[in-house]
């Protein structure tokens, strides 16, 4: 019984999607990201990861500058491992023990797959584990006003 609430515990902060919100289900292969769908409409977005890491990538051009989309000159740079003036968020499937994890799955929070991001028109980049490899498998999450 100690134990289970300890479980509990650690995995409180879920939190489940809300109704009729925009979500986009990513898909980690060695092949690949794969995003369902891969465009979507400006503001909050869910990304749904089914297994594995990916980090979120987007524009920042200083330590006090707002985040935004990313040129197509930046992306080519940010596959390439050159993280120059980028913001890099990212969330993990499975990381919690399996129950955590199956009671966490499709939520926010410190043992969910789910993350939630604000986004503007433009280009996004999502990236299977860390951008800094350089070469990782990524995709392109296109947004439109």
């Amino acid at each position: 019984m100690a134990a289970t609430l300890l479980a509990l515990a650690a995995c409180t902060g879920n939190a489940p999607i809300p109704s009729g919100a925009q979500q986009v289900q990513v898909s980690v292969a060695d092949s690949g990201v794969e995003l369902e769908p891969d465009s979507v409409a400006a503001g909050d977005v869910y990304l749904v990861l089914d297994n594995g890491s990916i980090s979120f990538v987007e524009r920042k051009a200083g330590a006090y500058a707002t985040t935004g989309p990313l040129t197509d000159e930046q992306i080519a740079q940010i596959r390439a491992g050159d993280l120059q003036d980028t913001s890099i968020s990212g969330v993990e499937a499975n990381n919690c023990d399996p129950e955590q994890n199956a009671a966490a799955r499709g939520m926010t929070g410190p043992c969910g797959n789910v993350m939630l991001v604000t986004v503007q028109p433009g280009s996004y980049l999502i990236v299977a584990g860390a951008p800094e490899e350089g070469g990782a498998p990524s995709a392109v999450l296109t947004v439109s006003p």
